[in-house]
């Protein structure tokens, strides 16, 4: 009875060490390298941890609890929405859009544990930089997203 209890933890533990949860990194980049888009996303459609825009060397960061994450890797989609709390800086609105390009989709790995995308993708958001327009154009970025337990 021993051995076989023994055996069973020993099997569960093999079994288990990939169970749980992780932080999806998702990294763009513009061909121009003029804007950059880093975020971290809690098993990829969970909560996000934090988001960062970078246009010409002004960034802005998000935080905020309030965004939908809509991620489809089989039909090529994944969209992004938050909005942050508003500051002195930025007192009107401060959000962003992103928004994969299907047709440009490549599932790279997929081995259930470890998950790696690249696409190009669509932003547009509030300006982070002063003496501007107070929201972005469209910008197309090259992005990678990688996911590991």
């Amino acid at each position: 009875m021993k051995g076989k209890i023994i055996a069973l933890l020993f099997i569960i533990t093999l079994t288990s060490f990939k169970l749980g949860s992780g932080t999806a990194f998702l990294t763009c980049k513009s061909d121009s390298g003029r804007t950059e888009f880093n975020a971290e996303l809690q098993d990829i459609i969970g909560i996000l941890e934090k988001a960062e825009l970078r246009i010409d060397q002004t960034k802005m960061k998000y935080t905020s609890e309030e965004s939908h994450i809509i991620f489809d890797p089989k039909n090529g989609i994944l969209t992004l929405y938050i909005e942050d709390e508003t500051t002195s800086d930025y007192p009107n609105h401060k959000y962003l859009k992103f928004w994969s390009i299907p047709s440009s989709f490549k599932i790279i790995k997929d081995e259930g544990h470890h998950q790696i995308y690249e696409f190009k993708a669509i932003i547009e958001g509030t300006e982070p930089r002063k003496n501007k327009e107070n929201h972005t154009p469209k910008i197309v970025l090259n992005c990678k997203l990688e996911y590991e337990i």
